[in-house]
């Protein structure tokens, strides 16, 4: 009876320890999951860089998708980049604003473009080395 008792409540403990320590990593991964750093808050509609190309102005744009993967891979490096480079770099989301693949004749994503005096000096295409992206960045402030 004692070594069946015995038994009884190392299974029990094994078992508890093992809700314990998953419940510990389903934790973890939730807190990882919500401090994401949101590469896209600097938005700009079609209809506004239209206006400001209108009157001219100098800008960097980022047109991206959500859901493509090169824009998954090269926004956690272009958007700091452009940032550490004092780069006021604008994005826009064109599977929220469709009609911005025809306005900018874009023809993928990731495409970024420099602007100057509301003309179109220069654009990057697609998934690039860190290199390329840095060069251009200097090249288009």
């Amino acid at each position: 009876m004692k070594k069946m008792l015995f038994f009884m409540i190392t299974i029990l403990s094994i078992f508890t320890l093992i809700f314990i320590l998953t419940n510990k990593g389903t934790k973890s991964e939730k807190t990882t999951s919500t401090e994401k750093v949101d590469y896209y808050k600097n938005q700009i509609t079609p209809e506004q860089l239209q206006q400001d190309l209108s009157n001219h102005k100098t800008k960097v744009v980022y047109f991206y998708k959500t859901t493509c993967p090169h824009c998954q891979k090269i926004s956690p490096i272009v958007v700091p980049m452009a940032k550490n480079m004092n780069i006021d770099m604008q994005v826009l989301n064109l599977e929220e604003y469709k009609q911005g693949w025809t306005m900018f004749q874009i023809k993928g994503t990731p495409t970024i473009i420099s602007y100057k005096d509301g003309k179109e000096m220069n654009r990057i295409l697609g998934e690039q080395p860190l290199q390329t992206f840095q060069t251009w960045f200097e090249n288009n402030k």
